[in-house]
């Protein structure tokens, strides 16, 4: 399970990635924590960050206009893959996020380089996560917790309706 940047390049019928570099949210000294702490006054009301602003705290020096962050998650039947679209907040002694996904499928791979494309009909995942560390407890351990409402995950098919639960509310 793990975030990494790749650069994109555009295909006929999605990307051909390439270039990957992992990218970490969690820990005193994750892409998270260092937004929450370059931005406490604002952090404690609802924020957003999307790609550009996450790859600009991860890779300052970097021209990333070209680059997009997937979520991967290997398991026994392979590799799913998740493409990020943005992450909503709210900080306080907890950090309490929903990360908004576009599902991909991995149509080729070979060595770093990987082909994707988007599912169609296209849909959203979100997911809610949460850090333990906040504007109000900045010396937290910032490592992933169970989210305070357990809301777990849902897919969005292109009218807006869930399709299906992928974890059950708790």
């Amino acid at each position: 399970m793990s975030f990494k940047s790749y650069r994109a390049t555009p295909i006929d019928d999605g990307f051909e990635l390439d270039q990957p570099r992992p990218l970490v949210f969690s820990g005193p000294s994750g892409l998270i924590a260092r937004y929450i702490h370059a931005n406490t006054r604002v952090a404690s009301s609802p924020w957003k960050l999307c790609p550009g602003e996450l790859h600009a705290l991860a890779m300052p020096d970097l021209l990333v206009r070209d680059r997009m962050i997937l979520f991967e998650d290997s398991h026994e039947e392979g590799v799913d893959c998740q493409w990020l679209q943005e992450v909503r907040g709210v900080s306080s002694d907890t950090t309490e996020m929903m990360f908004c996904f576009t599902p991909l499928r991995i149509v080729g791979r070979q060595g770093d380089k990987v082909t994707v494309t988007e599912m169609r009909p296209r849909r959203t995942y979100a997911e809610d996560l949460s850090l333990d560390g906040g504007v109000t407890k900045l010396k937290g351990t910032w490592h992933w917790k169970k989210p305070h409402l357990a809301l777990g995950g849902v897919v969005l098919g292109a009218d807006g309706v869930a399709a299906k639960p992928l974890i059950s509310a708790g």
